[in-house]
C-alpha cells in the first residue's frame, strides 16, 4: 500500500518542487536589478501568493504522507528570511520605554485635506492629533490648506512640506510635521515623474535624527489597469493572455525601474550621511520582497520585520493588498511596537507607526 501511495502521490510532489523553486525564486528576485530585469524583479509581488500554495501542501504533507514535509521545511529554511520580512511574528511585543520616539508615516490621499475641508472634524486631522506621534511624515498632503488655519495641528510647532512637481499635480505634497525643531531640509527631485523625497535633520535631546520621508514611483495603474488585476485573480486561465494584462505587466515594469533609480538616489545618499540615528519612512510603491526594500535594508533594519505581526496590508483598494508603506531605521535605534493601523480608513493608505528607541 505503502508504494501503491507513493506513486499515485508522485504527481503531486513533481507540483511541489515546482512550487518550492518558485517561491525561492520570488523570494531573491529583488537581488536582481530591475535596470536590466525589471520583469523579472516583479516576482517578489507573486510572493504572498506563492508562500500560500507552499504552505497549503506542507499542511497536505503533514497529514497524508508527513515524509514529504521535508522538502517544504528546507523550502523554509531558505526563505526564513523573505518570509519573516513578508509575514513577522513578534510575541515578545515589549513597552515601549518612555523616551523612545513615536514615528508615523501616512499617505493621507491628497484630497483628504484640502483648504475647504481643513477643521477640527476633518477625520485625518483628528486622526494625526490623536496619535500623539512625535514626528509625522505625511505624503500626498495639500499643505497649503493649513495656513488658512495655523491653529490646526498646532501640537507640531515645526513643520515642512514640499511641492512635489511644478505641473498641475502641484497640490500634492511630503510633509513632516514634529514635535522637535526641524533643523535643516533638503528635498529629492526625481526626474520624469510626480514623485520626490525629503531629508529632514531634527534635534532631539542634543542629537541630530536624520529622517528621510519618500513618495517613490507609482504603479500608475487606471481603472482599466485595475479590473484586469481583479479579473485575473478571479479567473487567472482565461486572462492571464489577454491585451490587458500584457498592458498591465507593461505599466508593472516601467514602475518598477523608475522605482529602483529613485531608490538607488536615496541609498547613495544615505552611503554619505554621518549621523549614527536614520530614519527612512513612506510610501515606497513596493512590497518587503523588492529590489527597492533590499537595497535599503542593506544599510537600515525594518521596523514592522523586528516589531511587527502578521502581513502588515497597507494598501486597501482593489485587491492590491501589500504593506508598500515602511519605517526602516539605522542600528542605533529599536524598533518597538510597529503597527498598521487599520482604525482609519479615509485613504487607500492604512498610517504605519512604530516607537523607536535610541540605544
Amino acid at each position: 500500500m505503502k508504494k501503491v501511495l507513493k506513486i499515485l502521490l508522485f504527481p503531486l510532489l513533481v507540483i511541489n518542487v515546482m512550487a518550492a523553486a518558485l517561491l525561492i525564486c520570488c523570494a531573491y528576485s529583488p537581488l536582481l536589478p530591475a535596470e536590466h530585469m525589471p520583469l523579472l524583479s516583479l516576482a517578489g509581488l507573486a510572493f504572498p501568493f506563492v508562500l500560500i500554495f507552499n504552505a497549503l501542501f506542507f499542511i497536505f504533507w503533514l497529514l497524508v504522507y508527513p515524509r514529504y514535509v521535508l522538502l517544504s521545511l528546507i523550502t523554509g529554511v531558505i526563505c526564513f528570511t523573505q518570509i519573516r520580512a513578508y509575514v513577522p511574528i513578534n510575541f515578545d511585543r515589549q513597552r515601549p520605554p518612555e523616551n523612545s520616539i513615536k514615528v508615523l508615516s501616512y499617505n493621507i490621499l491628497s484630497n483628504n485635506i484640502t483648504a475647504a475641508n481643513a477643521n477640527k472634524e476633518n477625520a485625518v486631522i483628528k486622526y494625526l492629533k490623536a496619535s500623539d506621534a512625535d514626528i509625522i511624515c505625511l505624503q500626498e498632503f495639500q499643505f497649503s490648506a493649513l495656513k488658512k488655519n495655523k491653529k490646526l495641528l498646532d501640537e507640531y510647532p515645526y513643520k515642512s512640506y514640499l511641492v512635489s512637481n511644478e505641473s498641475e499635480f502641484a497640490s500634492c505634497y511630503l510633509g513632516c510635521l514634529s514635535k522637535y525643531p526641524i533643523l535643516d531640509v533638503e528635498n529629492f527631485r526625481f526626474n520624469d515623474t510626480f514623485n520626490g523625497g525629503s531629508k529632514y535633520r531634527i534635534l532631539h535631546d542634543g542629537d541630530t535624527i536624520v529622517v528621510y520621508n519618500c513618495h517613490l514611483q507609482s504603479f500608475g495603474l487606471g481603472n482599466e489597469d485595475k479590473s484586469t488585476y481583479e479579473q485575473i485573480l478571479s479567473n487567472p486561465k482565461e486572462n492571464i493572455r489577454s491585451q490587458g494584462t500584457k498592458a498591465l505587466v507593461k505599466k508593472l515594469r516601467e514602475s518598477a525601474v523608475k522605482r529602483a533609480e529613485q531608490a538607488d538616489i536615496i541609498v547613495a545618499d544615505l552611503e554619505q550621511e554621518t549621523s549614527p540615528y536614520i530614519i527612512v519612512c513612506g510610501d515606497f510603491n513596493d512590497s518587503p520582497i523588492s529590489y527597492t526594500c533590499h537595497k535599503m535594508k542593506d544599510m537600515l533594519d525594518d521596523a514592522y520585520a523586528s516589531s511587527g505581526n502578521g502581513p502588515g496590508i497597507s494598501y486597501n483598494r482593489n485587491k492590491l493588498y501589500y504593506r508598500i508603506d515602511h519605517i526602516l531605521h539605522s542600528k542605533q535605534f529599536k524598533a518597538y511596537k510597529c503597527t498598521v493601523d487599520r482604525s482609519i480608513k479615509v485613504s487607500d493608505h492604512y498610517p504605519i507607526f512604530s516607537f523607536l528607541e535610541k540605544k
